[in-house]
């Protein structure tokens, strides 16, 4: 049949209103929305933190839950501008690193592309039914919070302050060693630690020592270690902590922190094998210059007996720009074994390895940091200001602490006594490190030393 030729133009027109009408349901169908597409992305790779009422880690907190329709279309902007930087998730070990550490947070470029597409769609709400199944999954894949507060669990011992700690307005940096009492009766005798976190008050909390639970810098998480390692925390009626607060003074900056920490501790019958030990491999005696925007430390550390390595934990402060550890084998080989191209403040990780690694006896480390003195970097508290090694946080650091324990054996029986040589050694570590600080005293509300001149 021939149509006449009048009534082609109208058949037509119809027939590309028609195909534009199926090209857009089809463009609405496969447009990405939150609760089948972005949700999944969401409960893998974020909503540890991105959760309602969402933990502190290391004393920071997510601004919102990604859980929630409503809030993460609110955020989608910045949700891509994290994602095309690379800010978010956070990291910081370079992508060559992929299944070596413990707890990574890289994230695929497919799920990357994803939720891109999901904002740049719109943000499209689609069904809530299409989330019941990814909610399993996640409960299933452990990223929610325990009821009990803690990552680590239901803690065997919990310990805090005596009193919170008054932080005044006039204070910028302060560092303070303070007691964190025992509870009567809760830690009669050495016990091994299986599991430590630290809680800060805030994001004030620069950082936190203790020879116990490790150190706590903002958004690090906590110390799990491998079944048979541990430290022994022996018996003692309180936990000292090195706390290090940082804000800007000035009226009504005043806070308040009650910071805690939880242990879970070896059961009776376990065995350790392997004692852990950290060293914090700083480097000092070095000047930044004003300006420089790529001012590179360089130091070796000598090992002398074969070890495990368990894990490493890069710290500097603001003008950090990027750290790398390398390993030099006897035979001269040279290995990277870590490199943070972008280090970050805000988010100092410790990376732990999946299996620790072995490190003969006469490899050396050597270890590079890198740090932008300039005015290009927005975190830059002075630009125009040399910076040297010093403990305040507009100072500089250069540390390389790392976790590690001697390859041979201990097999000790937790329950049975306890070897000497460990106890000794875990009791001299404790006293040494209140010998070397006066403790604070919360009992006393005068803090006037704050403002007065050193002697």
């Amino acid at each position: 049949m021939t149509l006449p030729i009048s009534k082609l133009p109208t058949l037509l027109v119809s027939s590309t209103l028609l195909l534009g009408l199926a090209a857009e349901v089809a463009a609405q169908t496969d447009t990405p929305t939150f609760y089948a597409d972005a949700l999944p992305v969401f409960e893998k790779n974020c909503v540890a933190c991105h959760q309602p009422e969402g933990p502190d880690v290391g004393g920071i907190s997510a601004p919102m839950s990604l859980m929630a329709f409503d809030q993460a279309k609110i955020w989608a902007p910045l949700i891509k501008n994290a994602l095309v930087t690379g800010y978010m998730p956070p990291w910081g070990a370079h992508d060559r690193h992929r299944g070596e550490f413990k707890g990574e947070r890289y994230i695929g470029e497919q799920e990357k592309e994803l939720l891109i597409a999901w904002v740049d769609g719109g943000a499209l709400e689609g069904n809530p039914s299409d989330a019941v199944q990814v909610s399993n999954q996640t409960q299933a894949g452990g990223t929610v919070l325990p009821d009990s507060g803690w990552w680590i669990g239901d803690p065997d011992l919990v310990v805090q302050f005596d009193r919170p700690l008054y932080v005044p307005d006039e204070v910028e940096d302060w560092q303070p060693t303070i007691e964190m009492p025992v509870p009567e009766g809760a830690h009669t005798e050495p016990r091994w630690v299986s599991k430590a976190e630290l809680d800060p008050g805030g994001p004030w909390v620069h950082h936190i020592v203790s020879s116990h639970m490790g150190v706590g810098v903002p958004g690090r998480g906590p110390f799990t270690y491998p079944a048979g390692w541990g430290v022994l925390m022996p018996e003692d009626p309180f936990i000292t902590v090195n706390m290090h607060y940082h804000k800007n003074p000035g009226e009504g900056t005043a806070v308040t922190d009650m910071t805690r920490a939880g242990f879970v501790f070896y059961e009776d019958g376990d065995v350790i094998d392997h004692v852990v030990e950290t060293n914090l491999l700083p480097h000092r005696g070095w000047t930044i210059p004003a300006g420089d925007p790529n001012f590179e430390v360089n130091n070796s550390y000598d090992i002398d007996e074969d070890i495990y390595l368990l894990s490493m934990g890069p710290h500097m402060h603001y003008r950090g720009k990027a750290m790398r550890y390398d390993l030099e084998y006897p035979d001269g080989e040279i290995e990277t074994l870590l490199w943070v191209p972008d280090y970050d403040f805000n988010w100092q990780f410790l990376y732990e390895y999946e299996v620790p690694k072995f490190v003969p006896a006469g490899s050396k480390m050597h270890m590079s940091w890198w740090f932008d003195n300039s005015k290009e970097n927005r975190f830059n508290p002075d630009h125009t200001k040399d910076v040297v090694y010093g403990p305040a946080t507009t100072d500089e650091m250069a540390n390389a602490r790392i976790y590690y324990a001697p390859t041979k054996t201990r097999g000790i029986v937790v329950g049975d006594p306890i070897p000497a040589d460990v106890l000794s050694k875990a009791r001299l570590a404790e006293d040494t490190r209140r010998a070397r600080t006066e403790l604070l005293d919360l009992s006393k509300d005068d803090l006037t030393w704050l403002t007065e001149d050193s002697p």
